[in-house]
């Protein structure tokens, strides 16, 4: 039977950047795929995670792309700081509560009727990905770092109040929270050193060796 895997001190759980909190530290990681706990609560929530992200990103691109068509029509507008704010926060807001709908649909069709055993395979593979797992956990701190921020800046009378923007204070929170997870998500890119992979394949063999032995001598 393999030895079973330390996950502590296994090349595949070393920190590719600066400590940033993930998943395998809130949700336990166990040795066998098969025996994952918590399986169907891992995926959904790394899936709706990932849909608010992709949502934001594409709700950034109109408000960003306006001053550029405006440009190249020839029919500069100024710009006024404020509005392109509270824009930018709007749509990113509009674009992540999208996502997270998209991707809960998605998932919900893709694993209709699995067998408990996907479930608990993909949720462990996630944890056992310190890519993965770096880029969640810095996208989780700048999106609480945006909705901090947006937060205190659309408070009475302050930056981002409705007085000056027209918009609810719940969607410059949302739009916060959205735009932090996506420079989270850039922070991760820029930051991350490539995965080992002989790491990765290292860790998913002696897994899959795991899983035959076992089954075998039952």
């Amino acid at each position: 039977m393999a030895e079973p895997i330390d996950f502590q001190t296994h090349p595949k759980r070393e920190r590719p950047s600066a400590w940033c909190p993930d998943m395998a530290m809130i949700f336990p990681h166990a040795i066998y795929a098969e025996d994952q706990p918590y399986a169907r609560t891992i995926l959904t929530v790394h899936c709706l995670h990932r849909g608010l992200t992709s949502g934001a990103i594409l709700g950034m691109f109109p408000p960003l792309a306006r001053p550029v068509f405006n440009t190249i029509l020839r029919h500069p507008a100024p710009v006024h700081h404020t509005s392109f704010v509270s824009r930018l926060l709007s749509s990113t807001a509009v674009g992540s509560v999208g996502g997270i709908i998209l991707l809960a649909f998605g998932m919900t069709a893709r694993m209709w009727n699995r067998q408990e055993i996907e479930w608990k395979d993909r949720s462990w593979r996630i944890l056992a990905n310190k890519t993965q797992n770096a880029e969640d956990g810095n996208s989780f701190i700048f999106m609480m770092a945006g909705t901090l921020t947006c937060a205190f800046a659309s408070g009475r009378g302050r930056f981002l109040a409705k007085e000056f923007t027209g918009l609810p204070r719940s969607r410059m929170i949302v739009g916060g929270a959205a735009l932090g997870s996506v420079m989270g998500t850039i922070y991760h890119l820029l930051t991350t050193t490539p995965p080992n992979e002989e790491g990765v394949k290292e860790t998913v063999t002696a897994g899959v060796e795991g899983l035959k032995s076992s089954s075998s001598t039952t």
